[in-house]
């Protein structure tokens, strides 16, 4: 079965849970998902996560992963350096070695996750910035045993996700599900295309893209932090979550977008033909 009437027109990375993402042409998608993806969040001092949904400034936090080289075999390595950046002001890390520093665990949700924590200063950055408490933590995958339990998930792990590898979403679906002048940001997904209906992809079940092959398994539901502008980091109101709220649904909540599985991974270019290989058995709703 094929339907290439999709392509890819950008990909999502976001190193830094909840800051703003990397926007490249290209990139490599493995199980956990997008290479560097949500490898590091913030957490405050009970060990908890943050998200836009507690600080809406993050969304200004700008992550630069400067001279990395996406990895052609997917391997978990790290960049060089890291550079974030609020406003005018910026600061640079290179990754604490994981061997070199203890690892701890911190609370995503309701999970345990094992951790590196990354140099005090960038904490003391970042809390001056956010004007509370916070420090910088890394994931770290050889040591994390964390796997999503719902069936759907069918067993994947991720890095610092909520819960799935790949958020897939249309531009289509976006524009006649949510009247407005959206930006896409806002919903942050890994891969966004165009090209086909609207609400097409609640019909397809497995994908390929280039040599990746992606199962779309969920909606996503989404949450407050869609209500943030990306760019001034300000929550502004209801919207688009009530509109999302009025529309489309499942299980009685909002959705946008496909959380999705990463069954065959490689590099996803923007421009990429989508390739639909098997058609879901029962459309959402």
């Amino acid at each position: 079965m094929s339907d290439a009437n999709g392509i890819v027109t950008s990909l999502g990375v976001h190193p830094v849970k909840s800051a703003r993402g990397l926007t490249p042409d290209a990139w490599w998608f493995t199980a956990r998902g997008p290479a560097m993806d949500r490898r590091w969040m913030l957490v405050d001092e009970q060990q908890r996560f943050i998200s836009l949904r507690e600080v809406p400034g993050l969304a200004r936090l700008l992550v630069e992963l400067p001279g990395f080289a996406d990895p052609p075999d997917g391997s978990p390595g790290l960049p060089g350096l890291v550079r974030l950046e609020i406003g005018a002001d910026s600061i640079e890390f290179e990754p604490i070695s994981s061997t070199a520093s203890r690892r701890e665990k911190v609370v995503l949700w309701k999970h345990e996750r094992v951790v590196v924590p990354e140099s005090a200063r960038i904490g003391e950055w970042l809390s001056g910035h956010l004007q509370q408490r916070v420090r910088l933590v890394r994931h770290d995958p050889s040591h994390d045993p964390w796997v999503q339990l719902e069936p759907e998930a069918q067993g994947a792990t991720t890095g610092l996700a909520d819960g799935y590898p790949v958020l897939f979403a249309s531009e289509a679906t976006l524009t006649a599900g949510v009247p407005g002048d959206w930006a896409m940001r806002r919903f942050r997904p890994n891969i966004t295309m165009a090209g086909a209906q609207a609400w097409a992809e609640d019909r397809w079940k497995r994908i390929r893209i280039g040599c990746v092959e992606l199962e779309l398994v969920k909606p996503c539901v989404r949450c407050v932090a869609t209500t943030v502008d990306p760019e001034s980091g300000i929550r502004t109101g209801p919207e688009p979550l009530s509109l999302l709220a009025k529309g489309r649904t499942w299980m009685k909540k909002p959705v946008f977008g496909w959380n999705a599985l990463v069954k065959v991974g490689g590099l996803v270019r923007t421009g990429d033909s989508i390739e639909v290989l098997e058609m879901a058995s029962s459309a959402a709703s």
